[in-house]
């Protein structure tokens, strides 16, 4: 699963524009690699602006840092393509700049993570992975892809 964590700092986002973002980043997520939409996970944390400093200087404005963590296995492309759509997503619905937004991808092996009690299949394996799950857990993972 992926999982994006969004901090943001000397910005407020209010509940609908988390929202807006949580369901912008699950869909570029599942568009761009083909992953169904349960394969993402969206956490928010607010930051002090106080507490964030770019180059041993404090922050002087508001500022997004995303952190994404995805399956290992993706090409090029579609890292480039995930970090570009979910910026302008994430500018589109706080009006930050593109300067103020930064955001990074960080891959792990498949094999080192675990979700729903099961350890994650290699990308192109999720078929497979899905039908070894408990029924209960695969009618829950339709309903958050549909």
């Amino acid at each position: 699963m992926a999982t994006y964590s969004i901090y943001y700092a000397g910005v407020s986002l209010n509940t609908h524009q988390k929202f807006t973002l949580a369901q912008e980043v699950t869909k570029i997520h599942a568009d761009v690699t083909g992953a169904e939409a349960y394969f993402a996970q969206v956490i928010f944390k607010e930051l002090d602006l106080h507490d964030c400093f770019i180059g041993g200087v404090l922050l002087d404005q508001p500022h997004i840092f995303l952190s994404g963590q995805i399956r290992l296995g993706r090409s090029e492309q579609i890292k480039k393509q995930l970090l570009v759509e979910i910026e302008i997503a994430i500018q589109i619905t706080t009006k930050l700049s593109s300067h103020q937004i930064w955001a990074y991808l960080d891959e792990l092996t498949p094999s080192l993570m675990i979700e729903y009690g099961q350890i994650l299949p290699s990308v192109g394996n999720d078929k497979a992975w899905f039908s070894t799950l408990p029924d209960s857990i695969q009618k829950k993972l339709t309903l958050l892809s549909s």
